[in-house]
């Protein structure tokens, strides 16, 4: 047998369970590697689907920033433009960039949030399903259409139960996460 360590256990035992300590130890760090990338795609699903519920829950008030946004001169009255001249100590046209950039990246959002109901509403017709097509509807009224609805007044359209309406608009909210987002819109037990 070879030297013996300072436990007076044989080198080759050492060695051996030197050689197991090391594999146990590899394997737990891949474990945890593995759950924290697994963590890490599941909360980047629910910022997403939380996006998606924000982006739903303020879409006519963004539309309303967009047809209302005033970043140029040009969108004033006289009188206005007088009392920004005076108060700005300025002559000539006023354009403010940050509101014109932020009524810009609004519309953009909006484009494509209106193209993926589109196509959801496409996905769900194709569907031939009613409860597909209910959803649709559910999520219009209460998010897309002025004056937006009440899942009371939802759920008496459809002629089914509240707790049915809230399920279909979770439904169909998550279904817009992977519209909006494409893949990183999609939960992590999906991919």
């Amino acid at each position: 047998m070879g030297k013996t360590s300072k436990t007076n256990l044989p080198k080759e035992t050492v060695e051996a369970i030197a050689s197991i300590a090391g594999k146990a130890g590899a394997k737990a760090a891949a474990e945890f590697i593995a759950q924290e990338r697994k963590r890490e795609k599941e909360s980047r699903y629910d910022r997403r689907l939380g996006n998606t519920k924000l982006l739903l829950e303020n879409y006519r008030m963004f539309k309303e920033h967009c047809s209302r946004a005033v970043f140029d001169s040009s969108q004033l009255d006289e009188n206005a433009i007088d009392i920004l001249d005076l108060m700005w100590g300025r002559d000539g046209d006023v354009f403010v960039e940050s509101i014109k950039k932020s009524a810009q990246r609004t519309q953009i959002i909006l484009r494509h949030i209106d193209e993926m109901l589109d196509a959801y509403a496409g996905l769900c017709k194709l569907s031939g399903r009613e409860e597909e097509m209910r959803r649709m509807r559910a999520v219009l009224a209460l998010y897309i259409e002025n004056p937006g609805k009440t899942i009371q007044e939802i759920s008496e359209l459809e002629k089914v139960n509240t707790s049915t309406i809230y399920r279909d608009i979770a439904i169909a909210t998550e279904k817009l996460t992977g519209l909006i987002f494409g893949l990183d819109g999609l939960n992590s037990a999906v991919i």
